[in-house]
Protein backbone atom coordinates (compact mmCIF):
# COMPACT_ATOMS: atom_id res chain seq x y z
CA UNK A 1 0.00 0.00 0.00
CA UNK A 2 1.45 3.31 -0.71
CA UNK A 3 1.10 6.31 1.71
CA UNK A 4 -0.80 9.41 0.84
CA UNK A 5 1.08 12.51 1.30
CA UNK A 6 0.45 14.69 4.19
CA UNK A 7 -2.84 17.01 3.83
CA UNK A 8 -1.65 20.60 4.07
CA UNK A 9 -3.65 21.70 7.49
CA UNK A 10 -6.32 23.88 6.09
CA UNK A 11 -7.68 26.89 8.60
CA UNK A 12 -11.29 26.83 8.79
CA UNK A 13 -12.86 30.35 8.27
CA UNK A 14 -15.52 31.64 10.16
CA UNK A 15 -19.25 30.46 8.75
CA UNK A 16 -20.46 32.96 5.58
CA UNK A 17 -16.74 34.52 5.59
CA UNK A 18 -15.77 33.93 2.72
CA UNK A 19 -11.35 33.78 2.29
CA UNK A 20 -11.22 36.86 -0.28
CA UNK A 21 -13.55 39.04 1.83
CA UNK A 22 -11.16 38.50 5.05
CA UNK A 23 -8.25 39.76 2.11
CA UNK A 24 -10.02 42.89 0.68
CA UNK A 25 -10.87 43.50 4.65
CA UNK A 26 -6.91 43.44 5.77
CA UNK A 27 -6.43 45.11 2.56
CA UNK A 28 -8.81 48.05 3.25
CA UNK A 29 -7.73 47.82 6.87
CA UNK A 30 -4.09 48.18 5.76
CA UNK A 31 -4.79 51.22 3.26
CA UNK A 32 -7.07 53.19 6.33
CA UNK A 33 -3.86 52.35 8.55
CA UNK A 34 -1.38 54.44 6.35
CA UNK A 35 -4.38 56.93 5.66
CA UNK A 36 -4.69 57.38 9.25
CA UNK A 37 -1.14 58.03 9.17
CA UNK A 38 -0.87 60.57 7.07
CA UNK A 39 -4.01 62.07 8.05
CA UNK A 40 -2.68 62.41 11.66
CA UNK A 41 0.80 64.02 10.48
CA UNK A 42 -0.88 66.27 8.66
CA UNK A 43 -3.58 67.74 11.26
CA UNK A 44 -0.18 67.80 13.61
CA UNK A 45 1.13 69.70 11.03
CA UNK A 46 -1.75 72.30 10.59
CA UNK A 47 -2.24 72.79 13.79
CA UNK A 48 1.55 73.41 15.01
CA UNK A 49 1.97 75.87 11.99
CA UNK A 50 -1.85 77.66 13.25
CA UNK A 51 -0.60 77.14 16.70
CA UNK A 52 2.75 78.84 15.77
CA UNK A 53 2.51 81.31 13.44
CA UNK A 54 -1.26 82.55 13.87
CA UNK A 55 -1.53 81.66 18.04
CA UNK A 56 -4.44 79.67 17.13
CA UNK A 57 -5.53 77.30 20.05
CA UNK A 58 -4.45 73.42 18.85
CA UNK A 59 -7.26 72.40 20.92
CA UNK A 60 -10.05 74.38 19.86
CA UNK A 61 -12.86 73.03 17.77
CA UNK A 62 -12.40 75.37 14.85
CA UNK A 63 -9.05 74.65 14.78
CA UNK A 64 -9.44 71.08 15.01
CA UNK A 65 -12.18 70.93 12.47
CA UNK A 66 -10.30 72.75 10.03
CA UNK A 67 -7.36 70.97 10.16
CA UNK A 68 -9.52 67.67 9.98
CA UNK A 69 -11.41 68.86 6.82
CA UNK A 70 -8.45 69.82 5.21
CA UNK A 71 -6.53 66.33 5.78
CA UNK A 72 -9.44 64.42 5.01
CA UNK A 73 -9.90 66.09 1.70
CA UNK A 74 -6.42 64.74 0.86
CA UNK A 75 -6.45 61.40 2.23
CA UNK A 76 -9.91 60.50 0.91
CA UNK A 77 -8.35 60.74 -2.46
CA UNK A 78 -5.67 59.05 -1.30
CA UNK A 79 -7.57 56.26 0.08
CA UNK A 80 -10.27 56.17 -2.83
CA UNK A 81 -7.46 55.32 -5.12
CA UNK A 82 -5.38 52.64 -3.36
CA UNK A 83 -8.90 50.91 -2.39
CA UNK A 84 -9.69 51.32 -6.11
CA UNK A 85 -6.65 49.62 -6.87
CA UNK A 86 -5.67 46.84 -4.59
CA UNK A 87 -8.16 46.37 -2.31
CA UNK A 88 -11.25 46.34 -4.63
CA UNK A 89 -9.09 45.69 -7.77
CA UNK A 90 -11.25 48.21 -9.63
CA UNK A 91 -8.99 49.94 -12.13
CA UNK A 92 -8.90 52.09 -13.99
CA UNK A 93 -10.74 54.03 -10.93
CA UNK A 94 -13.95 56.02 -12.56
CA UNK A 95 -15.63 59.65 -11.55
CA UNK A 96 -18.17 58.07 -10.91
CA UNK A 97 -17.07 55.37 -8.45
CA UNK A 98 -14.92 58.55 -7.27
CA UNK A 99 -18.25 60.83 -6.29
CA UNK A 100 -19.75 57.92 -4.62
CA UNK A 101 -16.98 57.13 -2.38
CA UNK A 102 -16.81 60.85 -1.30
CA UNK A 103 -20.47 60.54 -1.11
CA UNK A 104 -19.78 57.92 1.39
CA UNK A 105 -16.48 59.23 2.92
CA UNK A 106 -18.28 62.03 4.13
CA UNK A 107 -21.02 60.19 5.71
CA UNK A 108 -18.44 58.72 7.61
CA UNK A 109 -16.87 62.16 8.22
CA UNK A 110 -19.28 63.67 9.52
CA UNK A 111 -19.27 60.86 12.58
CA UNK A 112 -15.53 61.27 12.39
CA UNK A 113 -16.37 65.12 13.16
CA UNK A 114 -18.60 64.55 16.32
CA UNK A 115 -16.22 61.97 17.82
CA UNK A 116 -13.62 64.52 17.71
CA UNK A 117 -14.99 67.24 18.71
CA UNK A 118 -16.77 65.51 21.76
CA UNK A 119 -13.64 63.89 22.89
CA UNK A 120 -11.71 67.58 22.64
CA UNK A 121 -15.22 68.51 24.85
CA UNK A 122 -14.02 65.52 27.36
CA UNK A 123 -10.56 66.07 26.95
CA UNK A 124 -8.68 69.36 26.97
CA UNK A 125 -5.62 69.49 25.46
CA UNK A 126 -3.54 72.33 24.29
CA UNK A 127 -0.77 70.75 22.31
CA UNK A 128 -0.94 69.75 18.35
CA UNK A 129 -0.15 66.42 19.01
CA UNK A 130 -2.49 65.59 21.49
CA UNK A 131 -5.44 66.84 19.37
CA UNK A 132 -4.10 64.89 16.32
CA UNK A 133 -3.68 61.71 18.04
CA UNK A 134 -7.54 62.60 19.39
CA UNK A 135 -8.23 62.77 15.55
CA UNK A 136 -6.31 59.55 14.74
CA UNK A 137 -8.86 58.22 17.22
CA UNK A 138 -11.71 59.33 15.22
CA UNK A 139 -10.39 58.72 11.71
CA UNK A 140 -10.02 54.91 13.00
CA UNK A 141 -13.58 54.88 14.07
CA UNK A 142 -14.50 56.22 11.15
CA UNK A 143 -12.75 53.96 8.87
CA UNK A 144 -15.10 51.10 9.97
CA UNK A 145 -18.30 52.84 8.78
CA UNK A 146 -16.23 54.04 5.73
CA UNK A 147 -15.44 50.36 4.80
CA UNK A 148 -18.48 49.40 5.16
CA UNK A 149 -20.31 51.62 2.95
CA UNK A 150 -17.32 51.08 0.81
CA UNK A 151 -17.76 47.66 -0.01
CA UNK A 152 -21.64 47.92 0.39
CA UNK A 153 -22.05 50.51 -2.14
CA UNK A 154 -19.28 51.83 -3.83
CA UNK A 155 -16.98 48.84 -4.79
CA UNK A 156 -20.46 46.46 -4.34
CA UNK A 157 -19.13 43.17 -5.81
CA UNK A 158 -21.75 41.13 -8.58
CA UNK A 159 -21.11 37.52 -9.24
CA UNK A 160 -17.21 37.38 -7.75
CA UNK A 161 -15.76 40.22 -9.83
CA UNK A 162 -15.56 43.84 -9.78
CA UNK A 163 -18.60 46.55 -10.95
CA UNK A 164 -17.03 48.87 -13.52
Amino acid sequence: MIPHPPRPHQTRLPAGLPQKEIIRILRFGLVGGVGTLLNTLIVWLLLSFGHSWLSLDPGGHRAATGAALFSWIICCGINYLLNAAWTFQVWPPSWKLLRQYYLTAALAFIFQLLLLNFLLFLLETNRPIETAALNAVAVATGALLNYLFASLWVFRQKTGTSRR
